[in-house]
């Protein structure tokens, strides 16, 4: 019905219509950072015509609008009798967030776990307008005969549909289905007095059909100028005229066979580790210059540091019909350089269509890699930090005189591997403590999660967590087990992880064997290791683990769905207000997310999590807080501080961060104009040392607002 309308719509002259169906719109709620940008629809309808109208006078394009003859509703679809409603997108912001669903289409179809992937040998038919609704009728007809379905989406101002069957090209029934498609749309195609290629050309997946499609007088004319302007045939050989069949030469089909090892990570969900590598369709959407994903290609560009760069290797390792052990040296090395320079920001998980989470794949290649190679000291002290710097604070005083001290201080980098161009952190003797009142001992239960770094080194950043619950009325028990296994995972000790799981889920049950506590922390790494990794790690405690996730929170998150937090904040602004002059000044934020908070999915209440829950928590408290859009930090946990990634490191900082600081940076907490908020201890670092402005954990902002 939305392509029956088209034709009519064209008579206003819009510049563009473009179709975004319904399976669109359910997978784009799947991917985070999509299902952000979704807020301008609601409900469930079938499909939408994006119609955009240009000019440079917006009274006249609203004019324009106003003539579709649409009932309109502003800002937002609502549930009606009608079919059709209409939602106006005038600002950048708005149309971008439109846009972008739009633009996603290929690779969320590709997004499900499955063999069946969505296949792309029809999808550049062009029709004429009028005939486009009966068109999509029938490839419907057709597709369901053949008991699949496709993604139908894009130009249909140009009667131009991308579509793609979801077909199992491993198995003949697949590739023989593929064949049979495509002879049909084809008939139908020229029925309607249209054109199998268009947008993309004929290439080598249409280049059967141009005979049928232009007669062969017309196409021997054609031949005729390829041989007079390429007579080697150096010119894309294999192509149009003497293309071979559509179905064959297909990177996947019934002689398709990999050899993986056996993984240590639980890959149910992506159909086995070989269907975790499989899952990218290589449209390339890493290949980008903003957002997260992905940290070092965004700062080298280059091919073999982009999400899809890493897969294909992965996909090469795993195609080459031998175990592990039995690969070349060389080969095995060249995938291993490609994820050493992967950050693990999980920034392709949120924003990559299909949504390959390649820090898990890395985790999984460096565990198997390890048991043939030899690792380093440096990994053990970084992914055991937490036994490193319980040691290294137990005697403080004596480890940062020495490591103050430049020549046992770099000797000792030289020795670990580390840069020596960072200071090493300041290890402290002192511990926060949450403090208990004979008043509190009915009061709910709140099970803190410590972090080596906020335990051992910024003590200061975990008081001000007990403080803000204490104020709130909670009773705070502090789990005894440092840290979720974060650290491990990132080194790729996955059996290590493992075992601090299987730690940290007794730990609870000790203390909370009805699994009815809240459980919060301040670093997200270790958080959403929990709530995400505790899945892969422990596959065999899952409904455990499931009766536990939904309510882990990081702190921020946890605050905003306190109602004794918004007690207590109500009740010191109205105390705030009634004292003179006691309005408190510089209260300007930019705050720099973790990127593990960027990556952090939609919560299932609907309320704010991930980096939004941190800006609305402190928006609440008074601030005026402006979310960075500067991607990854840099440091990436120890990323920054391993001697042969320091410049790396920097570069990704120079990108965008470092620039959005510098002008009104000074050594204090709060600088001219405003202060720095970020979550991730390893963020801090990096703001500190890259610009010399001195970043604050969100929670201290929040308690110097209670207090």
């Amino acid at each position: 019905e939305a392509c029956d309308d088209v034709p009519r719509l064209l008579e206003f002259k819009p510049s563009a219509v473009e179709l975004i169906p319904r399976t669109i719109l359910q997978l784009a709620r799947s991917v985070p950072a999509y299902a952000r940008q979704m807020g301008w629809i609601a409900g469930d309808p079938s499909a939408v015509l994006a119609v955009e109208f240009s000019g440079d006078q917006p009274s006249v394009l609203k004019e324009a609008v106003r003539h579709l003859d649409t009932p309109l509703v502003t800002n937002a679809w609502r549930d009606s009798t009608s079919s059709r409603l209409l939602a106006i997108a005038e600002s950048k912001e708005e149309q971008a967030r439109v846009w972008n669903i739009r633009k996603m289409g290929l690779g969320i179809l590709d997004s499900r776990p499955q063999a069946a992937r969505p296949a792309a040998f029809i999808e550049d038919c062009a029709i004429p307008v009028e005939h486009l609704g009966e068109f999509v009728r029938e490839v419907e007809r057709i597709m369901s005969a053949h008991g699949t379905e496709g993604g139908i989406y894009a130009h249909a101002s140009a009667g131009c549909l991308h579509i793609r069957p979801v077909l199992n090209l491993q198995k003949g029934e697949g590739v023989r289905a593929l064949r049979s498609i495509g002879e049909q749309v084809l008939a139908l195609t020229l029925r309607l007095g249209g054109s199998m290629s268009s947008e993309h050309g004929d290439g080598i997946v249409a280049g059967e059909w141009i005979e049928k499609t232009y007669g062969r007088e017309v196409t021997d004319v054609m031949r005729m100028l390829k041989r007079a302007a390429d007579p080697d045939n150096l010119l894309n050989p294999n192509k149009l005229f003497d293309a071979p069949p559509m179905d064959t030469h297909l990177r996947f089909s019934e002689s398709y066979q990999v050899q993986t090892w056996t993984p240590s990570l639980h890959f149910e969900h992506e159909r086995g580790l070989a269907g975790a590598i499989e899952h990218c369709n290589g449209q390339g959407v890493c290949r980008k210059s903003n957002g997260v994903m992905c940290p070092s290609y965004q700062a080298t560009r280059e091919e073999m540091n982009s999400t899809r760069g890493r897969a294909n290797l992965l996909r090469a390792l795993i195609n080459l019909q031998t175990t592990f052990e039995g690969q070349k040296p060389e080969f095995v090395n060249s995938v291993y350089s490609a994820l050493d320079l992967c950050l693990a920001c999980k920034g392709c998980k949120a924003e990559c269509p299909s949504g390959v989470d390649m820090a898990k794949l890395k985790y999984e290649f460096e565990n198997e890699y390890y048991k043939s190679h030899r690792r380093s000291l440096r990994d053990y002290v970084f992914g055991y930090f937490d036994v490193v710097a319980w040691l290294a604070s137990s005697i403080a005083t004596l480890t940062n005189v020495m490591m103050s001290m430049p020549l046992v201080k770099n000797m000792a980098a030289r020795a670990l591997g580390i840069t020596e161009k960072r200071p090493f952190p300041r290890f402290t003797t002192r511990r926060a403590k949450a403090f208990t009142t004979e008043s509190m001992e009915h009061a709910e239960k709140i099970i803190f999660i410590s972090d080596p770094f906020g335990r051992y080194v910024e003590p200061e950043v975990e008081q001000a967590a007990f403080d803000v619950l204490a104020l709130c009325g909670y009773r705070v028990h502090v789990l005894p087990v440092v840290g979720a296994g974060a650290s491990l995972l990132s080194k790729g000790f996955v059996e290590a992880a493992k075992r601090q799981a299987g730690k940290v889920l007794d730990a609870l049950d000790q203390v909370d064997p009805r699994h009815e506590a809240t459980v919060v922390g301040i670093e997200p790494p270790d958080i959403y290791c929990l709530k995400n990794d505790y899945f892969d790690l422990l596959p065999e405690r899952k409904e455990e683990i499931a009766s536990r996730v939904g309510k882990v929170w990081l702190l921020d998150e946890f605050l905003l769905r306190s109602e004794a937090f918004h007690n207590l904040r109500v009740g010191n602004k109205v105390k705030k207000d009634a004292l003179k002059g006691n309005s408190f000044t510089n209260n300007k934020v930019k705050f720099q997310p973790h990127c593990h908070q960027r990556a952090e999915g939609l919560a299932d209440d609907g309320l704010p999590s991930g980096a939004s829950a941190t800006v609305e928590l402190l928006r609440l408290c008074g601030y005026e807080v402006e979310l960075l859009d500067t991607g990854c930090c840099g440091m990436a946990g120890t990323f920054g501080y391993e001697a042969e990634h320091y410049e790396l490191s920097m570069r990704v900082g120079e990108l965008k961060l470092f620039p959005a600081l510098v002008p009104s940076s000074s050594k204090s907490i709060g600088f001219e104009g405003g202060r720095v908020g970020a979550t991730g201890a390893a963020c801090r670092m990096q703001i500190q040392q890259g610009t010399g402005a001195e970043a604050v954990h969100p929670i201290m902002l929040v308690r110097e607002l209670l207090l």
